[in-house]
């Protein structure tokens, strides 16, 4: 089958797809850090950020005193940050961005008489773009967490994609909507920036997908689950909070039961563990199926990342649980490219070299208490 149908197959919504793209892979926080300070220092005309998470430790002050030179240079910079993942950010950090230029919104702020239902919906996005010409998307917060060692982070396992072409304009478009909200909240009326003129800068189709609790033609879930019932050769996930909804699951067990190789990378330490117990709850299921999970061994595992048959791949921040699914605003960018399956494919296998495979007589071997706490869990998944 000639190549350009084959990636169609794999495409929910093939209409979508836009041509003449570069994405490159960052792994890991050695990558992904400079290479976000870098572009945002070459930033000749405007910044657009928008995190679920921006502290005020040594990653974020380090990253904040860049914005405040760039806004003071004359480059308009606009941070939209989520209220529930910043809350143990002190307010006045983010004023003392304001006062230097930066024009700040904060995500559906924290208001504690509000009920539960007004605060589930978070941003959980995590993206950079500068001038229309290059975007970032993937894992990666600005917290020591997730910064390098080499900035006196903690380097969580995270991954990240570096876009450039006609596909920034929809991480853009996305900001916008974001900012939209925020500001219409706070009762500020700044009118956003022009959409980039598409420029070619690559060979490559990608596909901005979203999520934020409606359904759409480019639905993160839709495109998993699209690309999930097209696979032949093999599927290979890796998410930090693996707790799919029934119909992702199914389908990962026919493919499985219909000689495709699907292998799942979980964590194995990890920043919610209650999470880790609930996926045990899946793992018989799976495993008796044919699907291959494993554990990975080292630092916090945070990415999210998924190839099949080296046709489709998926790097952003949509977990592969309830949250994502229903209330979290989130971003994915899919790319469908072979070079690019190819390297994202080495790129797990290597992960492997790391990973412990979780075994039946492990799962059957637990002891009742851990089965049965990992099955509660599991049912207050809506809630994890």
């Amino acid at each position: 089958m000639p190549e350009d149908k084959d990636w169609r197959r794999y495409c929910a919504a093939p209409q979508e797809a836009v041509e003449g793209n570069e994405v490159e892979l960052l792994r890991g926080g050695e990558e992904a850090f400079p290479a976000m300070f870098d572009a945002v220092r070459g930033a000749g005309k405007y910044v657009l950020l928008e995190f679920y998470s921006f502290a005020d430790d040594s990653a974020g002050r380090s990253f904040a005193a860049l914005l405040r030179e760039k806004a003071r240079s004359g480059v308009e910079v606009r941070l939209v940050y989520d209220s529930i993942g910043s809350i143990l950010t002190d307010r006045k950090f983010f004023l003392e961005l304001a006062a230097a230029g930066v024009k700040v919104a904060e995500f559906r702020p924290v208001i504690y008489w509000k009920p539960y239902w007004n605060w589930i919906k978070r941003d959980h996005r995590k993206t950079v773009s500068v001038d229309g010409r290059r975007a970032f998307v993937g894992g990666f917060n600005i917290t020591e967490s997730d910064a390098p060692g080499s900035m006196g982070g903690r380097g969580w396992t995270d991954t990240q994609v570096r876009l450039s072409g006609p596909a920034v304009a929809d991480v853009e478009r996305l900001f916008w909507e974001s900012w939209a909200a925020s500001t219409m909240v706070a009762g500020v009326h700044e009118p956003p920036l022009p959409l980039p003129v598409p420029e070619r800068a690559g060979s490559k189709r990608a596909l901005v997908v979203s999520a934020g609790g409606i359904r759409n033609v480019r639905s993160i879930r839709r495109s998993y689950r699209h690309a999930i019932d097209q696979a032949e050769r093999y599927i290979y996930i890796t998410n930090a909070y693996f707790l799919p909804d029934r119909q992702v699951l199914r389908r990962l067990t026919a493919a499985a039961e219909r000689g495709v190789d699907v292998r799942i990378i979980a964590p194995k330490e990890t920043d919610h563990p209650y999470v880790r117990w609930a996926s045990w709850a899946i793992f018989r299921r799976l495993l008796e199926r044919g699907v291959k999970v494993y554990e990975w061994q080292g630092s916090i595992l945070h990415s999210k990342t998924a190839v099949i048959d080296g046709v489709w791949s998926s790097v952003g921040s949509h977990n592969l649980d309830h949250r994502s699914l229903q209330y979290n605003l989130e971003v994915n960018v899919n790319v469908y490219d072979r070079g690019f399956g190819a390297e994202m494919a080495k790129s797990f296998r290597e992960d492997l070299k790391n990973s412990r495979a979780v075994t039946l007589a492990a799962v059957r071997g637990r002891p009742l208490t851990a089965k049965a706490a990992s099955r509660v869990l599991y049912f207050l998944r809506s809630w994890l």
